[in-house]
Formats: structure tokens, C-alpha cells, sequence
């Protein structure tokens, strides 16, 4: 199958990285490289480095869901779209465009903990467990169907960046898991049940 991943965070990067050695990753979307740290350096993000590292090309648009972009991605007839940690919402014009599904990695059990920071949130709730949801995407922030879940223990010496790494890891590993599942035609989907949402907005 042909992929195409989005992604720009360094949760985004295991997943990256385990997806490559086993599918076909024809190009990789990531935000546009920015200004960073004390010093305001133009630099890229760590998906973008991640991508140069294994010989995939990238593609940084500004507006992912802009008609430019929409023609550019229809070139590679891509069989699937997986997006984790990208950063821009997805338009319906784009979750269209493979010939199968759009998949997201998202680092909480959904539906609880939808938004841009599950994983502070969680810690910050003080939660003794979170985990790992891959969903069909739809046009609405984080309200797709299920298609698997894991569940992770949170320890007291975790914080958002080594309970960022160990979701990271799971995830890709059901990211597989959900992807074999595809291909031998076995995937199902779970409605979220909207009643028990709860949100995690990004952090100011």
C-alpha cells in the first residue's frame, strides 16, 4: 500500500520511523520550517529531519487543505493517509483523497482527552492510566470511529515527554497492527460514544 504520513512533533517520530521499515511511505506532509529557541533559528521539524534521515520526500505547505496542496497530494494515489501530531485541522476535500481511509494516532483513549494535549492533560489530571487510540478520521476534532485502543499505565516519575515516547512506541505498534487488519479486510470501526468526551486544549 501506498501512505502518505503527516506528522511534526517528536511523538510523530517512532511512528515515522516503525512505519518505514515496514510500508511504503511515498511522501511525508509536515509544517513549514519555523523559528526556534533562544536564538530564533529558521528550523525544521523533527518529522521533516527524521524523513531527510530515511530518504523520504516532504512536502511543508503552509495550508495543507489549500487547492495547491489538494492537487500535489492526489499525485501519489496514496492508499492511505496517516496523521499523527500534525498540527493543521484536515478539511473533508483532503480526508477524501485516498483510496481508502485517513487514519490518526492520537495518545489518549478516546473519546476521553480529545484535542491538541492528551498527554498533559493527563498528567496534569493526575490520571493513573491513558493510552493510545488509532480512529478513521472525519472532519470533526477527534470524533472518528475506533479502530483500536491500548491502554498504558502512567507512573509517578512520567512526565509529557517520557509518556509522550512510551505512547509514541504503542501507537506504532497498533498502528501495524491496524494496517494488517486493513489489508486482510478484517478492520472495524467503533462509534465513539459522544456522551463520555472530554477535551484537552492546548496549553497556554
Amino acid at each position: 500500500m501506498k501512505i502518505i504520513f503527516f506528522g511534526s512533533s517528536n511523538f510523530a517520530v517512532p511512528i515515522l520511523e516503525e512505519l518505514a521499515k515496514n510500508e511504503n511511505i511515498v511522501l511525508v506532509v509536515t509544517q513549514p520550517d519555523r523559528q526556534k529557541g533562544r536564538s530564533l533559528k529558521i528550523a525544521p521539524t523533527a518529522i521533516k529531519s527524521k524523513a531527510e534521515e530515511l530518504g523520504i520526500e516532504t512536502f511543508q505547505p503552509v495550508k495543507v487543505n489549500s487547492k495547491e496542496s489538494i492537487e500535489f497530494l492526489k499525485k501519489f494515489n496514496a492508499d492511505l493517509f496517516i496523521v499523527a501530531s500534525f498540527g493543521q485541522i484536515v478539511s473533508r476535500l483532503v480526508l477524501d483523497l485516498p483510496k481508502l481511509y485517513c487514519l490518526n494516532i492520537h495518545a489518549s483513549l478516546l473519546p476521553k482527552y480529545r484535542g491538541a494535549a492528551p498527554i498533559n492533560w493527563a498528567i496534569a489530571n493526575g490520571e493513573k492510566e491513558t493510552g493510545v487510540t488509532i480512529m478513521r478520521m472525519n472532519e470533526k476534532m477527534d470524533e472518528g470511529d475506533v479502530i483500536l485502543k491500548e491502554i498504558l499505565p502512567v507512573s509517578e516519575q512520567d512526565n509529557a515527554i517520557t509518556l509522550s515516547g512510551k505512547l509514541s512506541i504503542k501507537g506504532a505498534n497498533i498502528l501495524l497492527d491496524t494496517i494488517r487488519l486493513i489489508r486482510s479486510n478484517e478492520v472495524e470501526f467503533i462509534a465513539q460514544d459522544h456522551n463520555k468526551a472530554t477535551y484537552a486544549p492546548k496549553l497556554k
